[in-house]
């Protein structure tokens, strides 16, 4: 079964997807270039994720992003549909922020396939 990320993203943050095109192209001498997709999902996602709150409604939030680096679950993105995505697994950050508040982040990045 495949989880889903239920929390929301924290209202002061404004995140900024990028969005990746794949291509192939070929530029030929007289300046004519020719594009294609490279392969049946040429576009894809990436969005950062931060949140910062009390240890404990945290860590539940780091231990499903430490969880799927490798496992795909579901999410959707804002302004965006329902998809699969993952950890970036070198993105995942933990700062303590005094007393018992913690920020994390973390990227999502696109997935087609569990």
């Amino acid at each position: 079964m495949i989880e889903e990320f239920k929390w929301r993203m924290q209202t002061q943050e404004t995140p900024t997807g990028e969005f990746t095109h794949r291509i192939k192209e070929v530029t030929f001498g007289d300046g004519y270039k020719q594009v294609a997709g490279d392969g049946i999902n040429t576009e894809s996602q990436s969005w950062p994720f931060t949140y910062t709150g009390m240890k404990e409604e945290v860590m539940p939030i780091f231990k499903f992003i430490r969880h799927h680096t490798t496992k795909s679950f579901i999410w959707t993105p804002p302004f965006c549909e329902k998809g699969l995505y993952r950890v970036k697994a070198d993105s995942i950050t933990m700062t303590p922020i005094g007393g018992l508040a913690v920020t994390i982040t973390a990227t999502f990045e696109q997935a087609f396939s569990v």
